[in-house]
């Protein structure tokens, strides 16, 4: 919540506007929306559950129907008297018997199978040691090892059998009247298992699944039409039962389901069809809907474009502004002509930058000139002594006559002093000041017979940018001066170094010499001391760049120094100016 409110307050203003403007306007008509879909939906469904109860009833009727018949086909078989007693009649022969089966108990069974097509088999089993005759009479022990003879009680009421498997229906009862006559009989009905079912398949064109079970919630007929597209809505028996539990229980919510008696002991059939695919039947509805919706939110959003432009327009203008005196133009037209409180307060900004601008011409640029002043004195400080110790050198090099030394010597100091003095200006690359700082070491080096190293380790990156001359020189003295020339115990080392960060620049000397003892380090860049070097070099870093920069000296006495500039990657633009007009 923190997080929001806080990425709320530093968005701009024109978002924080448009965010309202859509919160007023969208917010509303996705709740009319939301509203409206959802009793859409519901009236869906409940159309759909309604139309599926209707169609399975249908269903379920037309199976009824054709089972009475065959119940009723059943009832006339068993009670039929002539049929029984020609069952369980006494023969005197095999002959004498079948000619009784033939002319009254087959007249009777290839009627009914003739009136009814869809009988597969009508057979009567007798406790009698015969051959089956046809399929209308066979002895008892052929249905012995039968499961269903097995473990079903058998009674005079019409049970009945399916088989999912196997697809195949059946019916089975006890004979009444040979069973008051002391013998057994079983009258077996068997029908056609599709067309006993086939109603089912014809409830809808598409997308629903069906399953009959019997009283052991065993499935005995399964009916599936779902597209290829829709195949993983497709429930197995076992599925769906667990959603039909959970339908009951109204936890239901992917699944239509609906459920029926069979008009047979313990039989169902549960019908059920994905509420998604029936949400489908109203997505016309649905679409409609929501495109009108989509143009409301479209038209406020265009609106809180609009009349955010309007409101922050001015605002931004004024933004802009104050960004450009920020960067340091002072030179730029502030006016607004609006009646409203924006407009008071881009002309009142305006009023500010024609002050401003008065004051700077009165002070600010006499406090520039007044820097520069002072910077070209701090150069002129420095020592000439250098100067004179060379040319004498050069001189008593000539009284040697070696040719090469003085040419070597005459090409360094001539050099270093064209690249110090710099026509004249402060600004030279860093490419430039090493250069410079090449040249006097090298004096140097040939003053001292070779007497220290020099160690050069410099970021090639940083040889482009531009700093002020004359820095690196001053340091380098100091250190052979102070540092290394007064070494006894091991050779002098003077290792310079450069590299930078992201913004910053970093010139480091450092020798290995004597070190500076720690009260004279504690005020070396102080006016106070005698190292004007260091401290001339100190206050031009000050001066041209700010206060924040300036000259770090690190040392331990008996070590060695470190000096260390700091600088900025990009030059002042206020100093590189004053740079150039000198």
């Amino acid at each position: 919540m923190r997080s929001i409110k806080n990425r709320f307050r530093n968005a701009k203003l024109r978002h924080k506007l448009m965010g309202i403007y859509l919160c007023i306007g969208t917010i509303p008509i996705l709740i009319l929306g939301i509203f409206a879909y959802y009793q859409q939906r519901t009236a869906l469904m409940e159309k759909e559950q309604q139309n599926i109860t209707d169609v399975l009833s249908q269903g379920v009727s037309r199976f009824h129907s054709q089972m009475l018949i065959y119940e009723n086909l059943s009832d006339y078989i068993a009670f039929n008297s002539p049929i029984s007693n020609v069952l369980i009649g006494e023969y005197g022969t095999i002959y004498e018997m079948y000619e009784q089966y033939r002319d009254y108990v087959d007249p009777v069974l290839s009627s009914v199978k003739y009136f009814s097509p869809d009988i597969m088999k009508f057979t009567i089993y007798v406790d009698r040691d015969i051959t089956a005759h046809d399929t209308t009479v066979a002895p008892l022990r052929e249905i012995e090892q039968e499961k269903w003879y097995q473990e079903e009680e058998l009674n005079q009421n019409i049970q009945w059998k399916a088989q999912l498997d196997e697809k195949r229906v059946f019916c089975f009862r006890t004979m009444p009247i040979m069973e008051q006559s002391g013998s057994n009989g079983i009258l077996y009905l068997e029908v056609n298992y599709r067309e006993l079912f086939g109603g089912f398949d014809e409830i809808f064109k598409n997308d629903y699944g069906l399953c009959v079970y019997d009283e052991e919630n065993c499935p005995v007929y399964r009916s599936v039409h779902f597209g290829a597209d829709n195949k993983e809505f497709q429930l197995s028996e076992k599925e769906l039962l667990a959603e039909y539990q959970k339908a009951k229980q109204k936890k239901s919510r992917d699944y239509t389901i609906v459920s029926s008696g069979m008009g047979v002991k313990g039989w169902k059939v549960l019908l059920y069809r994905p509420n998604q695919i029936v949400a489908e039947a109203g997505q016309d509805l649905i679409v409609i809907a929501s495109g009108i919706i989509a143009a409301c939110i479209l038209i406020s959003i265009l609106a809180s474009i609009v009349f955010s432009r309007l409101i922050v327009l001015d605002i931004e203008k004024l933004q802009r502004n104050m960004k450009s005196v920020e960067e340091g133009d002072l030179a730029i037209q502030v006016t607004s002509d609006a009646a409203d409180e924006i407009g008071d307060l881009i002309r009142g900004f305006g009023s500010m930058i024609e002050k401003i601008n008065h004051l700077i011409n009165e002070v600010y640029e006499g406090k520039l000139l007044q820097k520069q002043y002072e910077m070209r004195a701090l150069q002129a400080q420095i020592n000439p002594h250098f100067l004179y110790n060379s040319l004498s050198l050069i001189n008593w090099k000539a009284l040697e006559a070696g040719k090469e030394d003085i040419s070597k010597l005459t090409l360094a100091l001539s050099s270093f002093y064209r690249t110090s003095l710099n026509r004249g200006s402060n600004v030279l690359t860093i490419e430039q000041e090493l250069e410079n700082m090449k040249s006097y070491l090298e004096i140097q080096l040939c003053m001292h017979d070779n007497s220290f190293d020099v160690v050069l380790d410099v970021d090639k990156g940083i040889l482009p940018y531009q700093t002020l001359n004359l820095l690196l020189q001053p340091l380098v003295e100091n250190a052979i001066e102070h540092g290394i020339d007064l070494l006894e115990d091991r050779k002098g080392i003077v290792k310079i170094t450069g590299q930078m960060d992201q913004d910053k620049i970093y010139l480091c000397v450092a020798d290995n010499g004597v070190g500076i003892e720690p009260e004279l380090l504690s005020s070396i860049l102080e006016f106070k001391t005698r190292g004007y070097g260091v401290r001339n070099v100190n206050e031009r870093i000050k001066l041209f760049y700010g206060e924040e920069y300036q000259l770090q000296i690190e040392s331990r006495e008996g070590e060695g120094t470190k000096s260390i500039i700091t600088i900025p990657r990009e030059m002042p633009k206020a100093a590189l100016h004053s740079s150039k007009d000198q």
